[in-house]
């Protein structure tokens, strides 16, 4: 997932393969954070936010959710 310097938030929709599945999400980079569910159990949603780069070096951290790796990128400022 993409952003410009500017940050901003988006969805990851969560489909695990069994209904009964529980999973949580968790923030691998200080600089995304998660601003609603960390849990659930089937299929689900998590929303996300990235804060505003005020570096010029563009940067990448991860959020992991079921498992799963969500890698985020994000460029640096002008």
């Amino acid at each position: 997932v993409k952003f410009s310097v500017a940050g901003g938030s988006k969805t990851v929709k969560v489909k695990p393969n069994l209904a009964d599945c529980a999973w949580t999400a968790a923030s691998n980079a200080a600089f995304l954070t998660l601003t609603a569910r960390t849990n659930g159990v089937g299929r689900g949603t998590v929303d996300f936010s990235v804060a505003a780069n005020t570096n010029t070096v563009a940067r990448i951290g991860t959020i992991t959710i079921a498992g799963q790796t969500v890698t985020v990128t994000q460029s640096g400022a002008p």
